[in-house]
Formats: C-alpha cells, sequence, structure tokens
C-alpha cells in the first residue's frame, strides 16, 4: 500500500509540473504573437489594424508603364528666340508704368520770391499693378510664353550662343514666377486640362504650377521630374532645358507635350510627359504695402537716390 501511494504521489507531481509548463509556453507564443514587446512582429506597418502612409511623390513607374516617345521640334533661329524672350519681358510689363510699379508726376512750383519755379516729383503706386509692375491680362502674356516653350524644344545645345539665349529665357521666366496672381491666370487652362485628365493635343505648349519631387529614373541615362499638379494630378518633365529649382518646393513648370504615360494605373491618376520646358521657382511677391510719406505731404515718397553716384549718370 505505501509503494502505491507513492507511485501515485510521483504521477501526479509529473502531471502538475506538465501542466505548468505547457501553459508556460502557450503564454510566451501568445506574447510574440501580439507583437508586443520585442517581438519579431513588433512595430511593423503590417500589424493588424495599420494602415500604410500613401507617398508623396512616386519614386519609380509601374511594371509594364509605357511612355510616350520624344517629341522632335525643328530647330528655330537664335535671332527668333531672342525676339520671344524679349516680347515675353514686355508682355509681363504693366502697360501703364512700364513695369515700374510706381507712376511718377512733376510739378511745377512757383514762388513770389523767385523768378524760375522750381520743378519737383512726387511717386505714388501704379493704380493697374498696385505697384508689382506685372500686367494684370493675362491675354497679353500667354501666346507669348507658349510660343517661347515651343521655341526652347528647338534650341541646339551645342550652339555657342546657346548658353546667353538659355540665360536671357531663365531671367525672364523666374520673373514671371514671381508674378503672383498672373502666373496663377496664365497656367489656369491647362491646370484645369491636367486636373480633369483632359490631355491637350501632341505638339503642344503647357505651363502649370505645383510640387516638384524627386526625379524618377527610367533607364538609359534618362529621368523623369515629377510635377504634383494636385493630389490627384501630375506631370513629368523628361530632360527640362531651363531649370532653374532645386527638387522640392512650389515650381512653375512648362513644356511640350508629347503624351500620356499608357498602361498604367495609380492615385495620380493619368499623367502626361512635358520634353524640353523649363523648371523655375514659383516666389509669391512681397507686399508693398501702401508706401512711406516721411514728409508728411499726402504723397508716398520715390525711392532713395544711389549713394556715391553723380547725378545724370
Amino acid at each position: 500500500m505505501v509503494v502505491h501511494s507513492t507511485i501515485h504521489r510521483c504521477a501526479c507531481a509529473v502531471l502538475l509540473l506538465g501542466a505548468i509548463a505547457g501553459r508556460s509556453h502557450g503564454c510566451r507564443a501568445s506574447g510574440d504573437g501580439k507583437g508586443g514587446g520585442a517581438g519579431p512582429g513588433a512595430g511593423t506597418a503590417t500589424g493588424k489594424g495599420a494602415v500604410p502612409s500613401a507617398p508623396d511623390f512616386p519614386i519609380s513607374l509601374p511594371i509594364g508603364a509605357v511612355v510616350p516617345d520624344p517629341v522632335t521640334l525643328l530647330p528655330g533661329r537664335p535671332d527668333v528666340f531672342v525676339g520671344r524672350v524679349t516680347a515675353l519681358a514686355r508682355a509681363l510689363q504693366c502697360p501703364n508704368c512700364a513695369g515700374t510699379g510706381a507712376k511718377v508726376t512733376r510739378h511745377r512750383d512757383r514762388a513770389p520770391a523767385r523768378v524760375v519755379p522750381t520743378m519737383r516729383e512726387t511717386r505714388a503706386d501704379c493704380v493697374d499693378c498696385h505697384g508689382t509692375g506685372f500686367s494684370v491680362n493675362p491675354s497679353r502674356v500667354s501666346p507669348v510664353l507658349d510660343s517661347l516653350v515651343l521655341l526652347l524644344g528647338g534650341v541646339d545645345p551645342d550652339a555657342p550662343s546657346t548658353t546667353k539665349l538659355l540665360d536671357k529665357a531663365r531671367t525672364v521666366l523666374e520673373r514671371l514666377g514671381t508674378s503672383g496672381d498672373l502666373v496663377e491666370k496664365v497656367t489656369a487652362t491647362t491646370r484645369n486640362c491636367v486636373t480633369s485628365d483632359r490631355i491637350p493635343c501632341r505638339g503642344t505648349a503647357c505651363s502649370v504650377t505645383g510640387e516638384v519631387g524627386a526625379p524618377i529614373p527610367i533607364g538609359g541615362g534618362v529621368r523623369l521630374i515629377p510635377v504634383k499638379v494636385s493630389a490627384h494630378s501630375m506631370v513629368f518633365l523628361r530632360a527640362p532645358i531651363i531649370n532653374a529649382v532645386p527638387s522640392g518646393g512650389a515650381v512653375l513648370a512648362g513644356g511640350v507635350i508629347a503624351g500620356p504615360i499608357e498602361k498604367i494605373e495609380w492615385q495620380w491618376g493619368q499623367t502626361m510627359i512635358l520634353d524640353g520646358g523649363y523648371l523655375v521657382p514659383l516666389i509669391p511677391p512681397e507686399h508693398k504695402g501702401p508706401g512711406i510719406d516721411a514728409d508728411k505731404d499726402g504723397v508716398i515718397d520715390g525711392p532713395s537716390p544711389p549713394v556715391n553716384v553723380p547725378r545724370g549718370k
């Protein structure tokens, strides 16, 4: 009887220890599966209930995407190109103040003690452009800008005068990028087409405003520069001839439409490629304010004359 009792107690002890060990192992396995602590699934975006964040810009094209062929434009003469740059610069100027942003009025003051009257000048902000110096009529700017974009695509990169020509064009385009409401009105038509997935005809000029992202390599040493026009609309510049901005920030972009990227489905909708063209920063103009009237004569003071510069030079 004593032997049987001892054997019974030993068997019960073994079963109890086995149950405790099994329950402990189950708790550890359950802890690893929940991703708490330092388990292999802790902190991963693929955990249960995690929502992956959508990227701001694509880092590559989807597999099978078909990029349209480059647009071939006839080369233009340098004198024609210079004429278009000059015409765009003049079109940007307010016709009322010739781009100065101010109207200067000369007054003749007669004094009883003086035989010869004194002349003085007063300066005030232009009433048409409110002191900005820019044209407020986009119909003067849009046709000239479109013709310049088409000429950019035909610039000979190996010509000796190309560098100076592009420098002049870059200066004018950067000025357009600081024109505020004017640039929004000039690019409104194309922007509406892009956001509504209406792709304009191949070979036509396109200018939009948006945010630029990092270039995307597509093989053969070619890169596409993405410009996000809206949350679900984007264009890509292929080898812009004028690129005056770093990666990131608001830009004014334009080029010749090559066509949409085909066989592609993604969050940015139907996207199109622009060849040649330009990419310059979009900088809002500073508010000039009401001006300063230091002498309290009721007229806005003009700018101070330059220091150490003889009059008339």
